[in-house]
């Protein structure tokens, strides 16, 4: 078995033991502060963000936000991985679980992009994991959604968000895994 492969499912166990022990919600609370005082999140106009699971990083205040134009992740059927983008608008767009359990848009006819052939320009990407190191590098679930996702989009600035107790020094790096550009924690 890879070195990486072992060492990765490690963190991953460490870090879901940690964060269920944290009250995620005011680290949220303090992360989503300090995104608004961010130049870079002033200016952007198309935003993606995710829905978070129990111990991720909740975003969900930010979507109050009329200046931005929001869009959430849902997981596609065009391969095993990808993700697809659509449009989120608070409390018009109806949500459902997707088969992680995770609420996503519901999709209705084309009114959604692949970021293959299908492409919208997001300014920034708010990316969830399960903990992110001081080089820009994140571990997340282990499914690869957002690896290839974000290759897609080498243009848009990625944020990653956690609390602090899960940034490490370093993690295991492999050749699909995508650096942020910056990390955000409370």
């Amino acid at each position: 078995m890879d070195k990486n492969y072992q060492k990765k499912i490690e963190y991953r166990t460490w870090a879901k033991d940690l964060r269920s022990k944290l009250d995620i919600k005011s680290i949220s609370l303090a992360i989503e502060s300090k995104i608004k005082k961010l130049d870079v999140y002033k200016s952007a106009k198309i935003v993606m963000s995710y829905m978070a699971k129990e111990i991720e990083i909740s975003l969900s205040h930010l979507f109050q936000d009329g200046t931005k134009s929001w869009y959430l992740p849902v997981v596609g059927t065009l391969h095993a991985t990808s993700l697809l983008v659509a449009p989120y608008v608070p409390d018009k767009t109806k949500l459902s679980k997707n088969k992680y359990g995770i609420s996503e848009p519901e999709i209705i006819k084309d009114d959604f992009f692949d970021q293959n052939k299908n492409k919208v320009k997001l300014d920034i990407i708010f990316v969830p994991g399960l903990c992110f190191d001081k080089k820009n590098y994140r571990l997340g679930f282990g499914k690869g959604y957002y690896d290839n996702f974000l290759k897609l989009n080498p243009e848009s600035i990625k944020i990653g968000c956690c609390p602090k107790e899960c940034l490490v020094e370093e993690l295991p790096i492999d050749d699909w895994d995508i650096k942020m550009d910056m990390v955000i924690t409370e």
